[in-house]
């Protein structure tokens, strides 16, 4: 499985996908580093996509 980030600041409207610094969404293997980039987002919420 793969996990994406989603910052939801400001509300769903508003939500975008946490991207790196070259604007790619970042994507992850494991739930505990998407959990760990949640942390760094006001309101981050971890997606599983299969």
């Amino acid at each position: 499985m793969s996990y994406i980030v989603i910052e939801t600041f400001g509300g769903p409207e508003y939500a975008i996908i946490a991207t790196d610094e070259n604007g790619n969404n970042l994507v992850f293997d494991e739930y505990d580093q998407a959990e760990q980039e949640a942390k760094n987002c006001q309101q981050g919420l971890v997606v599983c996509i299969e």
